[in-house]
Formats: structure tokens, sequence, C-alpha cells
């Protein structure tokens, strides 16, 4: 964790110092989200031996519920508070590539990558379908089935297919995806680091609503999924990974689908900020935990 909000703070002293800005943090992100993040995906589903191959379809099943469990409370809270439907999409989708990568593989090592990758799946296709509706909904607007086919859910199905059917990758191959998916955490980190350079710190403190969505975020929701979950999942790393991912800061996608159907990005940018921020005494926690 101190390695990983290390890269956070040279990410945020290279914006400070003008190396990186607010274009190039957009490149990057393309880059990781395109072609780093799908190549890490491709090669966590090679060199694991599995005898139960049913763990497959537990970790989706799993993934599915988490994205009907989270919207749901979701609502209940943005409705009895009569809160903006940002505050939704913030709850609901976690930094699961970006952060949920490098810190589940430091728990469970580099197989859970490939269980993060199906959980990345169900997220892509609940945020572009049921995040993208919370934006346009009242506008008349239609869902970008284009969107939903992205290299994340891409490489999530080759990635299966590796693994079920035990399709062995030529070395040279392997190597190179192993190679360009290596580069995915630290470079995710100096990204998150300098995009909260962007934020005004005292915009963040000043704004009361922010402990409460923070407390919810990284703090309530791990527990309410741990409680329900445990119940059904009795696999200690998949319950564990669910539970952690859950308690992670505000994913980065959400600023992006915002600025696209005209979300507010503000608002976004402060979560996000806030809960990376608070995640460094978090997410410990939950690693020691579980």
């Amino acid at each position: 964790m101190i390695i990983l909000f290390g890269l956070i703070l040279v990410g945020f002293i290279a914006h400070k110092t003008g190396i990186m800005d607010a274009e190039s943090n957009k490149k990057i992100s393309k880059l990781l989200v395109n072609v780093t993040i799908p190549a890490l995906i491709i090669a966590s589903a090679t060199g694991h031996e599995m005898e139960d191959k049913s763990k497959v379809f537990l970790v989706l099943a799993a993934a599915a519920a988490m994205f009907v469990v989270t919207p749901l409370i979701s609502i209940c809270i943005v409705r009895r508070l009569k809160l903006e439907t940002t505050y939704e999409l913030m709850l609901n989708y976690s930094n699961l590539g970006f952060m949920g990568i490098p810190i589940i593989s430091g728990i469970y090592g580099g197989e859970s990558v490939f269980f993060v990758s199906l959980f990345m799946m169900v997220f892509n296709v609940s945020l572009f379908s049921h995040g993208v509706y919370l934006l346009q909904k009242g506008t008349g607007g239609r869902l970008n089935l284009k969107n939903m086919l992205n290299p994340g859910i891409v490489s999530s199905l080759i990635a299966v297919g590796i693994f079920l059917f035990e399709i062995r990758i030529p070395d040279p191959l392997l190597q190179l995806f192993n190679s360009v998916g290596s580069i995915t955490s630290p470079l995710a980190m100096i990204v998150i680091g300098s995009t909260m350079g962007t934020v005004h710190f005292k915009d963040v403190v000043r704004d009361k609503m922010m402990y409460f969505y923070t407390f919810l975020k990284i703090a309530l929701y791990p527990l309410i999924i741990w409680f329900l979950f445990h119940f059904f999942i009795h696999d200690p790393m998949i319950l564990g990974i669910a539970v952690v991912l859950s308690g992670l800061p505000t994913a980065g996608n959400v600023s992006m689908v915002c600025s696209e159907y005209d979300g507010n990005l503000h608002l976004v940018t402060k979560g996000t900020f806030m809960t990376t921020l608070c995640s460094l005494f978090t997410i410990p926690i939950w690693m020691m935990i579980f």
C-alpha cells in the first residue's frame, strides 16, 4: 500500500509541476483501458490449473449479484436524502481496473486477476447500460450498445475461453502480454495521482456530504456485501475479492460516462479524490481481514 500510494504521490507531483496535465491523463487512461489492462487480463488466464472450473460461474454470479445489490441500496439512499443521480453512479461503481487489479493481486496472487476481470466484465455491462440510463433518464436518449463491447469485455471473454478450454498461448506471445500488462499497476496509480492534482482541496473538505458519501462507499458498502454474501459464498478468496472490490474508491470510468452524457463531472472528481485519499486507511484494513 505504501508503494501504491507512493506512485499516486508521484502522479500528483507530476501534475503540480506541469509534467502531466488533463490531456496526458486522458491519453494514458485510454492506453490503460484499451491496451495494458486487456493484456493483463488475458495473461492472467494462463498458467493456472483449477480442477473445479465452476468457480468461474460462481465469480460471475457474485459479480452479477453485487451489481444488483449495490444499485438497489443506492436508489434507496439517494431518494431518501433527495440527492442528485450522480451520487448513485458514484456509489455503484468502484475502481476495479486501476486499483482493484494491483490490490487484489497483492492479496491473493496472479490467479485472482482473472477473477477480477470477470467482475470488470459485469461492471462494464452494468455501467454502460444501467449507468447510462441513469444519466439519460428523462432526456429521451438511447443506450449506445457499442460502448458495451469494449476491450475490457472482449479481453475478459477471451480470458474465459482460454481458461475453460485450457488453450495454450505461444510463449513469445504470452511474454508480450505479460510485459505490456505489467505496466498497468504503476501507470494506473500515477494517473490517479495526476487526476487528484486537478482538485481543489478546499472544495472537497468544505463539502459535508462528501464525508457521508465516503463513509458509505468505502466502509458501509463492503460490510453490507460481506453480510449478504457470506451466507452463500463459502470460498474465502471469492468472498474476499467481492468485499474488497466493493470498498474501493469511485471508478474513473464514472467521470468518462458523466463527461459524455452531461453528468456532474465536478462532483465525481471530488468523490474520487475523497474516497481515494481515505482508502489509504480503509484498504489496509480490508487487506488484513481477508
